[in-house]
């Protein structure tokens, strides 16, 4: 399809080759791009949007598009029929795009009028074509105090909007965290955080963050407070637990601002804010995050072998969108966790609804997303029909469920039922998207539309009942109503009839042989034929627009309808998850214990074949009272299934906190507020950090972070550097974990030496292997004791390392177990480590230490308790200070 003709200048073969720079439509160009320097320009040229200068060079090179020149102007265009597929594109590139069109009349004299309608970011975008089902659409926004920092962030689309607050000297540790959690796709900053190095740092990380800056003074307190509380409609914010001068307004209200602004639309559904705090959710850091595979995994980012892959047998893209976030804040609470699982059991108990809803659900559509678009005028007519067939499968299932969860009693069907009554009673079931096309209200609706309609439809019926009318008055039997393109329509009498033409008939035009008359009833009648199509499709805008007008009243019910939808939605496919892996319901309670029987990896079992997975036991406790122990120290060969176990039991407590039932035949779980996984790492080289000091950062974090009510899983500690060193670093982090934090710990290690620690709180643990006539099994069993043997050479052989190369290796590896046997080793009693200075002095002498004086001492000041102390033991700590911090 060719480009429409905007003036000879603006579309003209003559114009393109022109330099361009200024005919009055480069001209028009130049003053809206002035306006909109931050976005891509599509600027509308008949039937394409063309891009020019840095725009056209870009878009060209994101989306291969063929560059050409208007002038010397760099120029690229796209179809407009096809624009949502490249604004898509661009979308998931980071850029915000300015839609110009025109407005004006396109008559082929003049400049067209034209003005940008829309400004579509990453973070605001509405269609669905922009939009990922399964995924929020975050929008968010950070601002720093002094003091305390805020992060909110919001998805218009679906109504749902946050926000936290946090210390700003944890800032680093906090923002991480909530972009990992939260993963939006578009961030607003104060210009101020341009040079905020820890900010910045972040950011570089994640490169899939479109990052946008704006003046400090965008982000007052008191003018976001007024943009909430008119948003919200209230005198206060108190009802969402927040204050004037509550961190979280700033970041919160200009959001609000920003939406408005861009979206250049109303957002009348979002009607509150949920402020939620840390201890509400287990906390996972983002390298844990990641390390578990928890929805995406390692190799190439997408959710195939991750958790996620596990459980998401959603039906509906709420109960996906929901499923992620139950992932991502995994709960804390002990009555919300058990309301969960109650649904689930209630599903596994009964397959026969599990298996109904499964498949009645599969037709149900994104309510919660049509409700927003309702809500800012944004539906068309399919958009309504998806709305009622979905509430319909909704009103039907919801009759079965009542049987079977009481909570849903409480849910008020009758609006339900009247929406999707309107919908039915006056929409067309395949109609037209298009307000200009008509076809959209059905027949009775209106009486209005049916006369214009039954006016279109029946034109040579009604004008032969006119003309029978008249024949009937004039008795004059050859009388014909006839039309052409210049007179329109006319009645037509032969000359022999003249003297029976009545007075009121009016001559048009005189024949040879007939004459031309016209009536008022006539050209009233051509008026209305005339006139039907443009009646017709302005009424049934007019129409459309009272309809999709009365059903965004009952915006707040369908984001309520598509919160119930989505719970059941993911209970059911929980269920499923657990009937279809053969999972159990965990014991959840408010103890300090972690046991598991025959616990498997999700992950890994869905991808082997059936039987193959190997289950194991874990027994674990952080009351150091107790008989259990809170520390497991793990050695075996590599290839057998050290890892693996330590994952699996971070995902058993993960599963069971938010609700799920588990892969074991028996799991009690003690509710944790941390889970810390670190294992494996790799380098940063970008930033300069190698795979040691990034281990080592995650594992500094960990010792600082973990409580007694955390779960930690670690692997391989200490071994990006020399032997002596990485035990050492190991044995050190071991002690910590043992002494201090005393939180539950599964420690996986290659260094043999650690398992001469003594503790009360430490138990051996082993992979167990089979030797026999000259080879090696591993079994992927968890035994009690430790290894004898790393079997690395066994490993290298299976990885095709030259025969040369292993036999020469066993004989260096007899050699240096001879000389070891002929050493000996010396056994450091763990558990006898004071916390009087000397001793501690005494053990940091021969251990070297993983942070530095100044870090030590600093922590140990804040743990230690000057009540306790006698003046003796004070003043032993000041001195033993003093000479750490001066180098003696």
């Amino acid at each position: 399809m060719g480009r429409n003709k905007d003036t000879v200048v603006a579309g003209s073969v003559q114009a393109r080759s022109q330099s361009g720079a200024d005919t009055p439509l480069m001209i028009q160009y130049q003053s809206i791009k002035e306006q909109h320097l931050d976005e891509v320009l599509f600027f509308r040229l008949g039937d394409f949007y063309e891009m020019f200068d840095d725009d056209a060079i870009e878009v060209s090179r994101l989306l291969n598009l063929t560059l050409t020149h208007r002038g010397a102007k760099p120029m690229c265009g796209i179809p407009f029929h096809a624009v949502k597929i490249y604004i898509a594109r661009l979308l998931r590139c980071g850029k915000r795009i300015a839609i110009c069109e025109q407005v004006g009349e396109v008559t082929g004299k003049g400049l067209t009028e034209r003005k940008v309608i829309e400004v579509i970011t990453p973070g605001t975008a509405i269609e669905s074509s922009y939009l990922e089902g399964g995924s929020n659409n975050f929008l968010s926004c950070l601002v720093v105090g002094k003091v305390k920092s805020a992060f909110a962030f919001i998805d218009v689309t679906t109504a749902d909007f946050f926000a936290t607050s946090f210390k700003t000297s944890d800032l680093a540790k906090n923002f991480s965290k909530e972009l990992g959690r939260s993963r939006p796709k578009e961030l607003l900053l104060p210009e101020s955080l341009r040079t905020n190095k820890i900010v910045q740092n972040i950011l570089e990380n994640d490169e899939k963050i479109a990052v946008s800056y704006y003046p400090d003074w965008n982000f007052d307190q008191k003018v976001s407070y007024k943009h909430l509380i008119n948003q919200f409609k209230t005198a206060n914010l108190k009802s969402f637990s927040l204050e004037e001068t509550s961190p979280e307004v700033a970041p919160a209200g200009f959001l609000l601002d920003y939406l408005q602004k861009t979206t250049i639309t109303t957002t009348p559904h979002v009607s509150g804010i949920k402020i939620y705090h840390d201890d509400q959710f287990v906390m996972l850091d983002e390298s844990s995050r990641r390390n578990l595979e928890i929805t995406a995994n390692l190799r190439d980012g997408s959710d195939k072998f991750s958790l996620l892959e596990c459980l998401s047998h959603t039906q509906t893209a709420m109960g996906k969108r929901m499923l992620r976030n139950w992932l991502f804040y995994p709960l804390r609470n002990l009555s919300e966790i058990e309301s969960r699982q109650n649904h689930v059991e209630s599903f596994v108990k009964n397959r026969e609804l599990l298996d109904f809803v499964h498949e009645k659900f599969s037709s149900i559509l994104d309510i919660e997303r049509l409700a927003g678009r309702v809500a800012m005028e944004r539906a068309h007519a399919k958009d309504l029909q998806a709305l009622r067939a979905s509430l319909e499968i909704w009103l039907e299932v919801s009759e079965t469920l009542k049987n079977n969860f009481h909570d849903i009693d409480d849910l008020d069907l009758t609006l339900a039922r009247q929406i999707a009554g309107l919908i039915n009673d006056s929409i067309l079931e395949d109609p037209a998207t298009s307000l200009t096309e008509g076809r959209i209200i059905k027949e009775g609706w209106s009486e209005k539309l049916d006369e214009y309609r039954n006016l279109h439809d029946n034109v040579n019926k009604i004008l032969a009942e006119y003309a029978e009318e008249e024949k009937e008055k004039t008795g004059i039997a050859n009388l014909r109503i006839r039309s052409n393109s210049l007179s329109g329509y006319y009645i037509e009498i032969s000359r022999g009839k003249a003297s029976q033409v009545p007075p009121y008939f009016v001559l048009r035009r005189a024949l040879t042989n007939a004459d031309r008359y016209t009536t008022p009833r006539l050209q009233e009648l051509e008026k209305q034929i005339n006139e039907a199509d443009s009646r017709i499709i302005e009424t049934e805008r007019d129409l459309f627009i009272e309809i999709r007008s009365k059903i965004s009243e009952f915006v707040p019910y369908l984001l309520q309808t598509a919160h119930h939808i989505a719970y059941t939605d993911v209970t059911s496919a929980l269920a499923y998850a657990a009937v279809l892996h053969n999972w159990v319901r965990p014991l959840v309670d408010e103890s300090a214990d972690f046991i598991v029987k025959d616990g498997r990896h999700p992950v890994v079992e869905l991808h082997l074949p059936g039987g193959e997975f190997v289950p194991n036991d874990i027994e674990i406790s952080s009351d150091q009272d107790g008989t259990i122990p809170s520390f497991g120290l793990i050695t075996g060969p590599n290839m057998a299934g050290k890892s693996t176990y330590l994952r699996q039991n971070a995902l058993i407590a993960l599963m069971a906190q938010i609700g799920s039932f588990v892969p074991a035949s028996f799991a009690r779980v003690g509710i944790v507020d941390r889970i810390f996984c670190r294992v494996g790492a790799s380098d940063n080289l970008a930033r300069g950090e190698s795979t040691f000091l990034v281990e080592m950062t995650e594992t500094a974090y960990i010792l600082r972070e973990a409580t007694k009510k955390s779960l930690v899983i670690m692997d391989e500690v200490g071994r990006g550097t020399s032997t002596e060193d990485g035990l050492s670093i190991a044995w050190a982090v071991s002690e910590y974990l043992l002494n201090t934090v005393k939180c539950k710990t599964l420690f996986a290690t290659h260094y043999h030496e650690l398992t001469r620690m003594k503790h009360s709180a430490l138990k051996l643990l082993c992979m167990a292997v089979s030797e026999g006539n000259g080879s090696v099994v591993f079994l992927r069993k968890i035994t009690a004791g430790a290894a004898e043997n790393s079997y690395g050479i066994h490993v290298a052989t299976l990885a095709g390392i030259p025969e040369s190369v292993i036999n020469r290796a066993s004989e260096i590896l007899a050699g240096l177990q001879k000389a070891a046997e002929n050493e000996g080793g010396v056994i450091i009693e763990t558990s006898t480590v004071s916390s009087e200075p000397e001793k501690n002095s005494k053990m940091s002498a021969t251990m070297p230490g993983l942070f530095s004086d100044e870090e030590l001492i600093l922590d140990e000041i804040l743990s230690c308790d000057p009540d306790d102390m006698t003046p003796r033991q004070a003043l032993d700590f000041v001195s033993r200070w003093k000479s750490a911090l001066s180098g003696r």
